[in-house]
């Protein structure tokens, strides 16, 4: 509810200043015979499982220490872009075609303590190390990504008024491809500063597959009629989408102890099934016969991401396991459309 709001209030103070000037009618939901581009920015949110690599205890019987944990400050940058062109007709059904893609990027790091029966285990050989201090430093650099192609499958005219609930424009057909990179380092060290250990990984899982979904225009009640939202020419839009994906993980790392004379190297992979599962918000101004902004928000669960399970010492070796994350991804879009003179409404006066 917080982020909704948020998504509302953001995308109105962004449009003030350009609703004395702007056209009082929004753009169509869809071109017909034309084409529409979109370039944007914003935020990212991505909490990721957490890291637990050190711990505290007895070499036999230890507790995991968690290095870097997922929060609600897990936030980078993204970009995005797109593109939907008609294609023509289908058994009295208007079709359009679209490409589009994201990127972003989300860093954080962590530091935590142990005093008294720290421990250190190589994720490759189970060797275990103990000492009374170490002061580990987590930097987590995860790249999530993704590149979509779909055709959407709407009424053979677009309706140009508002729906006084909401009102199901298009069904949606597409194919997915994305991926979240991780890069994570992590340094241990004494309090004095003297190195106690260093661990590499790379943890990469590409998700490849397909999704369905519908879209249309919804209304925001007492904000829609007569309200701030008509004032300021405002028009709100849903999509949802849901999808199965094979999810393809590569898990390497490296590990490195001051008192050990080698470095040890361990390489995994497995594959899952997963489910995404997205919403997406819109808020748009019309500013322009062929131009609008949009506030644009993916709300996402990913029901499989990999979080790693590190050799103990006596038990199971290191392994791939997995946990579900939410997502979500703010931008901000500028949306141009291309095509003939009558590919968008005059807006009314």
């Amino acid at each position: 509810m917080f982020l909704r709001v948020l998504h509302s209030a953001a995308m109105g103070l962004a449009l003030v200043a350009l609703a004395g000037a702007a056209h009082a009618q929004d753009m169509t939901t869809a071109t017909v015979n034309g084409t529409t581009i979109w370039v944007g920015g914003g935020v990212q949110f991505l909490s990721l499982p957490d890291i637990k690599f050190t711990g505290s205890g007895d070499p036999g019987n230890f507790r995991r220490q968690t290095n870097s944990a997922g929060s609600w400050s897990d936030f980078g940058g993204a970009v995005g872009g797109g593109l939907e062109t008609g294609l023509g007709f289908w058994d009295g059904m208007r079709v359009t075609g679209g490409v589009k893609g994201f990127w972003s990027e989300v860093n954080t790091d962590d530091t935590v303590s142990c005093r008294n029966d720290c421990i250190v285990v190589d994720p490759a050989t189970g060797l275990t190390g103990q000492g009374d201090q170490l002061r580990t430093k987590t930097d987590r650099d995860a790249n999530y990504w993704g590149a979509q192609a779909e055709l959407k499958f709407g009424r053979a005219q677009p309706i140009e008024t508002k729906p006084n609930l909401y009102r199901n424009d298009y069904f949606i057909i597409g194919a997915d491809v994305r991926g979240i990179d991780q890069n994570n380092d992590l340094r241990g060290n004494t309090f004095s500063g003297s190195q106690v250990f260093t661990y590499k990984e790379t943890l990469d899982t590409t998700y490849t597959g397909g999704y369905v979904g519908i879209g249309g225009e919804y209304s925001l009640g007492f904000l829609g009629a007569g309200g701030l939202y008509d004032r300021l020419g405002l028009r709100s839009f849903i999509n949802l989408r849901a999808g199965l994906y094979n999810a393809d993980t590569d898990y390497d790392g490296r590990f490195f102890a001051a008192d050990l004379p080698f470095n040890s190297n361990l390489s995994k992979s497995s594959d899952d099934l997963a489910f995404i599962g997205t919403v997406s918000l819109e808020t748009r101004k019309q500013i322009g016969t062929r131009t609008s902004l949009s506030l644009w928000t993916d709300y996402e669960y990913i029901s499989s991401v990999p979080a790693m399970r590190y050799n103990n010492g006596s038990g199971q070796p290191t392994r791939i396991s997995d946990d579900d994350v939410f997502a979500s991804r703010t931008m901000l879009r500028l949306n141009i459309g291309f095509g003939p003179a009558q590919l968008y409404q005059e807006p009314l006066k």
